[in-house]
C-alpha cells in the first residue's frame, strides 16, 4: 500500500527531498493522516462512550487533534507551493515551520485537557465496562496507528521534513497512549478502575512533551537558529578547494524553508587583478550551489601574503588565539608599507559566549601582545572584534603603537 501510495505520487524525475517532492509527500501524508485520525476519532469516541472509559475518551480527543494537526500539515505544504512573489522573494518555505508550531500548541493544548480528565476520574470513580470484544476493537486501532506511524516516519525520511518527523513521533506517542489505555481497560476487569484514569494522566503527558519539543524546533527556525557545525563545515570544505582561495570567513546562512542562502568571504592573493579576484568568487559561489545545492554570495578580501611583516604577524596571533579562551579565530590580515613603521589590520572572532562588554580586555591583551613584539616596527593597527554569528556591525577600532601610542 505505502509503496503504491508513493509512486502515485513522487515525480520521477526529481531528487526526493526536492521541493516539489516535499511538498507532494508532505500534502499525501497531511490528507492519509486526516482520514486515519478521524476514523479512529468516531471508533475511540463510540467505544468510550460505550465502555464510560475516560483514558479512551481521551485517546478519541487526541485522535481529533491529530485530525486537525494532520489537515494544517496537508494546508501547510499545500501554501508552501506557491511560487515566489513580491512580498515574499524567497518563496514560502518557511511556512512549515509554522505548521509545525500549530501542531504542537494542539498538542500541548491535548495534553492539558486529557490531564483534567484523568484528575477528575480520579476524584470521582466510575467503573468501566470493558468487555473482550472491547480490547479487540481498540488493538484494531493500535494496529492501524503503528501503520501510519510508519507511513509518516518512512515520508519524513525520503522527504527529510521536520514537521513529518513531528507527525509521526505524534502517531508513535499515539500508540503508546493507546496501549495505556489497554492497560487501562484490562485492569478494570480485574477490578482496578483507579488505574483508568492515572493512565488518562500518562497520555497527557506523553502529548505534552512531545508538544513543547516540536514547539521549540519550529520557533527556533522562526527566529533564525545558527547553522549546523556540518553546514559551515562543509561550505569550508567546498570553498577551500578552490584554486585561488587562501581563507574563508564571515558565513552566514539564512533558511527559507527547504530553500537556503548563504554569503561568506574569501581571502584571494592582492597581488591579481580585480577580474582574477572576481573570477575566484565566482567559482566559489558555483562550487556551493552546485555540492549543497544553496545560493551563495561572495565576499572578496585581498590578502597580500608577501610582505615582510605578515609571516611572523600570522605566527604570533596564532600563538595568541590559541592561548586566549574567548578567541577562535583571527581573518583580514594586512600589513602595509614599504618600510618600517607599518600598518597593520586584522579581524578577531570570539566565542559566541563572549559578551560584547568583554571587547575592551580583549583589545587591551590583544594591543600588549603587539607592542610586545612589533612596537619597533609597527605605529598603527586597525583590529575588529565580531562573535562567530552576529547580526550587530563589527566592532572596528584604530589603535597607536609604539613611543607615539600615548601621545
Amino acid at each position: 500500500m505505502m509503496g503504491f501510495l508513493l509512486r502515485r505520487v513522487l515525480d520521477p524525475n526529481s531528487a526526493p527531498d526536492s521541493h516539489e517532492n516535499r511538498t507532494r509527500l508532505g500534502m499525501l501524508e497531511g490528507w492519509v493522516s486526516t482520514v486515519i485520525s478521524l476514523v479512529l476519532c468516531v471508533a475511540k469516541g463510540w467505544l468510550g462512550l460505550v465502555s464510560g472509559s475516560v483514558s479512551l475518551l481521551a485517546d478519541a480527543t487526541n485522535n481529533l487533534t491529530d485530525m486537525g494537526s494532520s489537515l494544517v500539515v496537508a494546508f501547510g505544504f499545500q501554501w508552501s507551493r506557491k511560487p515566489s512573489d513580491e512580498e515574499h522573494p524567497f518563496g514560502h518555505g518557511r511556512i512549515e515551520a509554522v505548521a509545525t508550531l500549530v501542531l504542537s500548541i494542539a498538542l500541548m493544548v491535548v495534553g492539558v485537557e486529557v490531564a483534567k480528565s484523568g484528575v477528575d476520574r480520579l476524584l470521582n470513580p466510575h467503573p468501566v465496562d470493558a468487555p473482550g470484544w472491547l480490547l479487540i476493537a481498540v488493538a484494531v486501532t493500535v494496529a492501524l496507528k503503528v501503520w501510519l506511524a510508519v507511513f509518516a516516519r518512512t515520508l519524513a525520511r525520503i522527504s527529510k521534513s521536520h514537521v513529518l518527523e513531528a507527525d509521526a513521533w505524534n502517531h508513535a506517542f499515539d500508540i503508546v497512549s493507546t496501549v495505556l489505555v489497554v492497560l487501562a481497560l484490562v485492569a478494570s476487569r480485574m477490578g482496578w478502575g483507579v488505574l483508568d484514569g492515572w493512565m488518562a494522566i500518562g497520555v497527557a503527558v506523553f502529548i505534552f512533551v512531545t508538544g513543547v519539543k516540536y514547539a521549540r524546533e519550529a520557533i527556533d527556525i522562526l527566529l533564525g537558529k545558527k547553522p549546523e557545525p556540518e553546514e559551515m563545515n562543509a561550505i569550508h570544505r567546498v570553498v577551500d578547494a578552490v584554486d585561488g582561495v587562501l581563507g574563508v570567513h564571515e558565513i552566514m546562512v539564512h533558511h527559507y524553508g527547504d530553500v537556503k542562502m548563504v554569503s561568506f568571504h574569501i581571502e584571494v592573493a592582492a597581488n591579481q587583478s580585480v577580474m582574477d579576484a572576481h573570477h575566484i568568487a565566482e567559482v566559489a559561489e558555483d562550487a556551493v550551489e552546485k555540492q549543497m545545492e544553496w545560493r551563495a554570495v561572495a565576499h572578496v578580501d585581498p590578502v597580500d601574503r608577501s610582505h615582510p611583516l605578515f609571516d611572523e604577524l600570522h605566527q604570533v596571533l596564532s600563538r595568541h588565539v590559541q592561548a586566549d579562551s574567548e578567541l577562535i579565530d583571527f581573518h583580514d590580515l594586512r600589513a602595509e608599507g614599504d618600510k618600517p613603521p607599518y600598518k597593520i589590520s586584522f579581524d578577531l572572532v570570539t566565542d559566541i559566549d563572549t559578551r560584547r562588554d568583554r571587547y575592551d580586555a580583549v583589545y587591551e591583551i590583544i594591543l600588549n601582545r603587539i607592542a610586545d613584539n612589533f612596537s619597533d616596527r609597527v605605529d598603527r593597527a586597525e583590529i575588529g572584534i565580531e562573535a562567530p554569528v552576529d547580526s550587530s556591525p563589527m566592532v572596528r577600532r584604530q589603535f597607536d603603537i609604539g613611543p607615539q601610542a600615548g601621545k
